[in-house]
């Protein structure tokens, strides 16, 4: 039997592939700042040590093919799941479909679960750079949720809406990220939820907190 050989392209290809994959897992759980790129390249079992900056330059390069990667299989997830949406379209039902592909990306790819970690470490980070890789790529997303939104919250004035979509960013992300810590929350074991169920209680703690009265409305 012939062993099948690898052409060149496909050789960088795999290799740029393992060092991404690597990369994600280092970063999700440890940090972008305590994984160098040496480290990164050395644990993928790359014989080159230097295969992070051929392939990636920097990190802000690793970062943004990490990003990119993410936002492909939440775009072919979303993308799957246009059967299932709901025809008419509600204030629950546009926070459902933007939430679901994100709750489904751990049993969808086998790097799912770093990946979300990894983004919820990303709204952490105080970084300019950073931020301006990340709004680069998902900006169009949320211009279209934020429109969506003043079709759906006409009352709620601008800054207010937006300022809450961010808020509602950061608790999605780190929510979905450290759901396993509801096995051990100081009120008990709350992981006996399901899947589905979970996300309806996300959905309904969103809604609550779009639709709250405005401060700045209340006291001008």
């Amino acid at each position: 039997m012939t062993a099948t050989v690898q052409s060149a392209p496909e050789k960088s290809a795999a290799t740029r592939e393992r060092l991404l994959s690597t990369a994600l897992r280092l970063y999700a759980r440890e940090g972008l700042h305590a994984v160098s790129l040496r480290r990164i390249s050395t644990e993928s079992g790359s014989k080159n040590s230097a295969a992070m900056h051929y392939h990636f330059q920097n990190k802000l390069g690793v970062v943004k093919a990490l990003v990119e990667m993410i936002a492909r299989e939440l775009r072919r997830i979303a993308n799957s799941q246009r059967a299932e949406k709901s025809s008419q379209r509600s204030l629950r039902s546009a926070c459902r479909d933007t939430l679901h592909p994100l709750v489904l990306l751990p049993a969808r790819q086998t790097w799912g679960a770093d990946g979300v970690h990894f983004l919820s470490r990303l709204v952490s980070e105080n970084d300019a750079d950073i931020a301006a890789i990340v709004n680069t790529i998902y900006a169009p997303f949320w211009r279209r949720l934020d429109h969506a939104l003043e079709e759906q919250l006409p009352e709620l004035p601008t800054p207010v809406r937006r300022l809450r979509l961010m808020f509602m960013t950061t608790n999605v992300l780190h929510g979905v990220a450290e759901v396993a810590w509801l096995t051990h929350t100081p009120l008990g074991d709350l992981s006996h939820f399901d899947q589905d169920t979970l996300l309806n209680h996300l959905v309904d703690y969103l809604i609550g907190g779009l639709q709250a009265p405005s401060f700045t409305a209340a006291n001008p």
